[in-house]
C-alpha cells in the first residue's frame, strides 16, 4: 500500500493532464480508428468506460473526502485497466495488426512514465495482458496462442526492461539530489540545535539564579533598572531561540515535502503577528523602529503559520531598510478588512524599483542588490502567500516609493476550507466511549471532513500500550470515566504522556463527583454542543483554541528529593541543565558519554535517566538497549531521550530502544519538567 501511495504522490502534479488526455483521447481515437482509418474491431463502450475512469482523475479534488483517501488505489487500478488491459485487448481483437502493435508499444512508454515502481508496473502489465488474452480468446485459447506474433513479444520485453532501466536511472539520480538536500538540511538542523540547546540551558540557569520579578532580596548588587534589562535580554533571547527552532522545523518539513508545510497552520490574529514581528525584527539601529508606522484601525484573522508570515515580514522590512533614501525615510503598515479578502499593505518612501527589475523580483535566485544577494527572499514570500491561499503583489515608482500588498483569504472562505480539508487527511481522532449518538455523529463527520476515526472503550484503553495513542485528538466520554471506580486513574496512567489534545465530553445537565483530582490537561466540551455541530467543534479543536470550552491543567507537586542521571557530551548544556535540576531539589549525576553513563548506572541507583541520543563511545540508544537487556539495579528505571532529530524514524528508534519518552532540543524548562514530572515527583 505504501508503494501505491508513493506512485500516486509522484504522479499527482501531472494527474489533471493525464486525466484530460484519457477523457478526450479515448473517444477521439474511436472516431479515428472507426471512421478515418477503419480497423477490423472497435469497442465504443470500452472506450467510454476508460474515458470515465480517467475523467475521475481530472475532478478528483471535488470528490468527497471519503473517496479521495482511496485515490491511490483507484489510480493504480485505472492504469492497469486503461493501459495494458485495453491496448492488449484491442491488439488481440485486431489480430495483432501493425497499428495496434504500435499503439500497445506507445502504451508501454506511457505506463513507464506514470508508474515509476518497476515491480508494480510489471505486476499491472502481467495482470492486464493476461486478463485481456483470456477475455479476447475465451472461446478458443488455442487459437489465441497460434495468433501470437512472437517476434513482437521480444520487442515489448525490450521496451519494458530498458524503458524502466533508463527511467529508473534518471529517478535514482533525482532522488539522490533530493537525498543530499535532505541530509544537508538535517545536518544544519542538528548542528544548529546543539548550540541553541547550550544557549537555552545557559539562559535558563541564569534565570533560575536571579531573584523573582518582585523580589526584595538585598544580597544582589543589581538595581531594579538593571534587573529589568537583564530579564528583557533573557526574554528576547528566548524568543529568538523559539523562533529559530520553529524555522528549522519548517525548513526541514518543506524540504521533505517539496512544498511549504501546513502542519502548523492555525487561526491567528494578524495584528498580534505583525506586532510581534516588529518587536522581534533585528533592527540595525534602535532608532529604526521609530521609522515604522502602523495603522491598526482594522484587524482580521488568518489561517496559516505565524512563523512563516513573520519571516515574510522580516524579508519585506529588510528590503525596505536596505533601499532607504534620505533622512525622512518611513515605512507604513496598514491592515484592511475587505468583503471578499483581507490585505496587509507595506509602503515605504525609499528608492523604489526600476520597472525592468520589478518584473523579476519574485524569480528564484534573482537579485539586484549591490552586494549580490541570494535572490531567495521575495520568492520565499511569494511561496508563503501561495501556501496560505493568498498572493503578494508589488507596485513601485522608481525613485519615490514601493508598496507590497499581501492578500489573504477570509478565514471562513472556501480557500481556507480547502486547506483545512487537505490537512484533515493527516489528522486522527480517538473516541473513548460507547455513547451511540456521539459515535454516530463522529463517524458521519469523519466521512465528510476526512480525518481518521478510531473507537475503543475504557476497558480496552486500560490494556493498550502508550504508543497506541498517537492521535491528533482524543475525545473521552466523561460519563464512562466517572462510572468506573478506577476510570480517571486509568486515564491518567495511559494518557498523561500523549501529545494529542485531550477533550472530556460531558453532559452539562448532569452533576459529577469532583472529588477525584486528575492530573491531565484537558478541554471540556458539552455533549449537546458536540451533537449539534460536530464538524464545527472538531474544526475548533484542531485549528483553534476551543471557544466554548474550559482548559484545566494541573501539575504534580512534591518535595521528595530524587536522583537523576544526566548524560550529554555538550559540556555547557549538561552543566547548566544539571544546575536547573538541582535548583528544583533533584540530585544530579553527570556523564559526558555513553560509556560513563553505563558505569554510573551499574554502581548508583537512580530514579530517572536523561540521555542525549547522539553521544560518543556509546550513543543514548546503545545505553538504553544495554540497560534494558541487563538485570541490574536500574534496568527498569524510566529513560528520557534528548535529540536534535525531530523525524518520525528517530522517535521510533528511541522508543524501540527501551526509552520511555523523548524531548526535542532545545526544550523549554517547562517542557523539560513536564516530562520529568510524569515519571518522578519534583519540587
Amino acid at each position: 500500500m505504501d508503494a501505491i501511495r508513493k506512485v500516486y504522490q509522484y504522479a499527482e502534479p501531472n494527474l489533471s493532464l493525464v486525466g484530460w488526455m484519457g477523457l478526450l483521447g479515448y473517444p477521439t481515437y474511436y472516431y479515428v480508428w472507426h471512421v478515418i482509418f477503419p480497423q477490423p474491431y472497435e469497442n465504443l463502450g470500452l472506450r467510454v468506460l476508460c474515458a470515465l475512469l480517467f475523467g475521475c482523475l481530472v475532478f478528483r479534488h471535488v470528490l468527497p473526502s471519503g473517496i479521495q483517501r482511496h485515490m491511490p488505489l483507484y489510480y493504480c487500478a485505472t492504469l492497469s485497466f486503461c493501459l495494458p488491459f485495453f491496448f492488449a485487448f484491442m491488439m488481440f481483437k485486431n489480430d495483432w495488426s501493425t497499428t495496434w502493435v504500435m499503439s500497445f508499444l506507445a502504451s508501454i512508454f506511457l505506463h513507464v512514465l506514470l508508474c515509476y515502481r518497476t515491480y508494480l508496473m510489471l505486476l499491472q502489465s502481467a495482470v492486464g495482458v493476461t486478463y485481456a488474452f483470456f477475455i479476447a480468446y475465451n472461446d478458443d485459447l488455442a487459437l489465441g496462442v497460434t495468433q501470437v506474433v512472437w517476434p513482437y513479444l521480444s520487442i515489448f520485453l525490450f521496451t519494458y526492461v530498458f524503458g524502466n532501466l533508463f527511467f529508473f536511472r534518471s529517478h535514482v539520480e533525482h532522488e539522490g539530489q533530493v537525498s543530499i538536500a535532505k541530509s544537508f538540511g538535517a545536518g544544519i538542523a542538528h548542528e544548529m540545535r546543539n548550540p541553541l540547546s547550550a544557549l537555552k540551558a545557559s539562559i535558563d540557569a541564569i534565570d533560575s539564579l536571579l531573584p523573582q520579578r518582585h523580589s526584595e532580596v538585598s544580597g544582589y548588587q543589581l538595581s531594579q533598572h538593571n534587573l529589568h534589562l537583564v530579564r528583557e535580554v533573557l526574554n528576547d533571547a528566548n524568543d529568538v531561540i523559539r523562533s529559530g527552532t520553529d524555522t528549522i522545523d519548517l525548513l526541514l518539513t518543506s524540504i521533505d515535502e517539496n512544498r511549504m508545510t501546513n502542519a502548523t497552520y492555525k487561526r491567528h490574529s494578524m495584528r498580534t503577528v505583525v506586532e510581534k514581528a516588529l518587536t522581534s525584527f533585528p533592527y540595525t539601529h534602535p532608532q529604526d523602529r521609530l521609522d515604522v508606522h502602523i495603522d491598526f484601525d482594522e484587524n482580521f484573522d488568518f489561517f496559516g503559520s505565524n512563523t512563516l508570515l513573520r519571516y515574510t515580514l522580516y524579508n519585506l522590512l529588510k528590503n525596505a531598510f536596505y533601499y532607504r533614501k534620505g533622512d525622512s525615510f518611513s515605512i507604513h503598515i496598514q491592515l484592511k478588512n475587505g468583503e471578499t479578502h483581507n490585505q496587509l499593505i507595506l509602503l515605504d518612501n525609499g528608492a523604489g524599483i526600476e520597472p525592468k527589475i520589478k518584473e523579476r523580483i519574485f524569480d528564484d535566485f534573482y537579485s539586484s542588490k549591490r552586494n549580490g544577494g541570494h535572490g531567495l527572499g521575495l520568492p520565499f514570500c511569494q511561496k508563503v502567500m501561495l501556501a496560505l491561499g493568498g498572493s503578494i503583489t508589488c507596485d513601485s515608482e522608481w525613485g519615490n516609493w514601493t508598496e507590497f500588498t499581501l492578500t489573504f483569504p477570509k478565514y471562513g472562505s472556501k480557500s481556507v476550507a480547502n486547506i483545512k480539508q487537505d490537512m484533515m487527511k493527516s489528522k486522527s481522532v480517538l473516541y473513548v466511549g460507547a455513547e451511540r449518538s456521539v459515535l454516530r455523529s463522529l463517524i458521519e463527520s469523519s466521512f465528510y471532513q476526512g480525518f481518521r476515526l478510531s473507537n475503543i472503550g475504557l476497558n480496552e484503553l486500560a490494556h493498550r500500550d502508550e504508543h497506541d495513542f498517537e492521535f491528533s485528538l482524543i475525545l473521552i466520554d466523561y460519563n464512562a470515566a466517572m462510572s468506573s471506580i478506577d476510570g480517571l486513574r486509568v486515564l491518567e496512567q495511559k494518557l498523561s504522556r500523549v501529545k494529542a489534545r485531550l477533550v472530556f465530553v460531558y453532559n452539562e445537565k448532569q452533576s459529577y463527583d469532583t472529588r477525584s483530582d486528575i492530573q491531565l490537561c484537558v478541554y471540556l466540551v458539552t455533549n449537546q454542543r458536540l451533537l449539534e455541530d460536530t464538524s464545527k467543534v472538531i474544526d475548533e479543536l484542531f485549528f483553534d483554541l476551543p471557544l466554548h470550552s474550559t482548559k484545566a491543567c494541573q501539575r504534580n507537586k512534591s518535595h521528595n528529593e530524587k536522583r537523576v542521571l544526566l548524560a550529554d557530551d555538550n559540556h555547557s548544556f549538561r552543566v547548566y541543565t544539571a544546575l536547573i535540576l538541582e535548583q528544583h531539589g533533584l540530585e544530579v549525576l553527570q556523564a559526558e558519554n555513553g560509556g560513563q553513563a553505563l558505569e554510573l548506572l551499574n554502581e548508583e541507583r537512580v530514579d530517572l535517566v536523561i540521555l542525549d541520543v547522539e553521544m560518543p563511545i556509546k550513543t543514548g540508544i546503545d545505553v538504553a538497549l544495554t540497560l534494558r537487556a541487563n538485570e541490574g539495579i536500574n534496568s527498569k528505571v524510566p529513560i528520557l531521550g534528548y535529540t536534535a532529530d525531530s523525524s518520525a524514524d528517530q522517535a521510533k528508534a528511541i522508543l524501540g530502544s527501551g526509552m520511555n519518552d523523548h524531548l526535542i532540543k532545545p526544550a523549554d524548562v517547562d517542557k523539560l519538567f513536564e516530562k520529568i514530572s510524569q515519571w518522578i515527583e519534583v519540587k
